[in-house]
């Protein structure tokens, strides 16, 4: 959903729902915020109605990718719709977090690492194709950070990619040094990120909905 207005100053609300497959917008409706009772309902009743008038002409939904809002994730589970998680918005809030780690004394080889963590978060989400396979990989990453690359998870034992002696042997980041603690903080110390990471989509993103139809 895009709105004319940032946070709960927002009176309108732009709701589009697209085929992922074929790129193809199917439904594109506007919801008030005094008629929901409020702009943090906005994006929940704009789901609610594009949902039903798509069930109105026969069809049946395989999934449906959004972002991580609460009111989001709880109505497709209470109408039994599959749901995906949008890679974009899992990868904006870490690398938010790591970027300011990484200003920290302590924290700074976290910088070295910023890029390659977005990619692997991508990656996780492209290769997998469970929601533990997800979470496999995505732990794998604080091992791959200490130049270590076999792990206790049978669904992902060893790092797949070529082991290569590196010039900057600097870049790796020690065992029990705060960088490291940081860093499993951000991506593994609560059990929202290791569920939201589970839903992560494999194919489809909602980035190209939010590029692409103005308000």
């Amino acid at each position: 959903m895009q709105a004319d207005l940032p946070g709960h100053s927002a009176k309108y609300g732009s709701y589009s729902m697209m085929d992922l497959q074929t790129n193809r917008v199917v439904d594109l409706l506007l919801v008030q915020s005094n008629e929901v009772g409020g702009s943090h309902n906005m994006e929940k009743e704009g789901l609610k109605r594009s949902l039903a008038k798509i069930a109105q002409y026969g069809v049946t939904l395989g999934s449906i990718v959004t972002d991580r809002h609460p009111q989001i994730q709880r109505y497709p589970r209470e109408q039994q719709i599959t749901q995906f998680f949008d890679v974009w918005h899992i990868e904006k809030g870490i690398t938010k977090k790591l970027e300011q780690a990484s200003k920290t004394r302590d924290c700074q080889k976290l910088q070295k690492w910023i890029r390659a963590i977005k990619n692997h978060i991508y990656w996780t989400a492209a290769s997998s194709s469970t929601g533990p396979e997800r979470v496999a990989k995505w732990k794998s990453l604080i091992n791959h950070v200490q130049d270590v690359h076999s792990h206790d998870n049978p669904l992902y034992p060893q790092c797949v990619h070529p082991i290569r002696q590196t010039t900057d042997r600097q870049k790796w980041i020690s065992a029990a040094s705060p960088a490291l603690h940081k860093l499993e903080k951000i991506m593994t110390n609560t059990r929202q990120i290791l569920k939201d990471v589970q839903k992560m989509s494999s194919h489809h993103q909602t980035l190209v909905v939010i590029g692409g139809i103005p308000v």
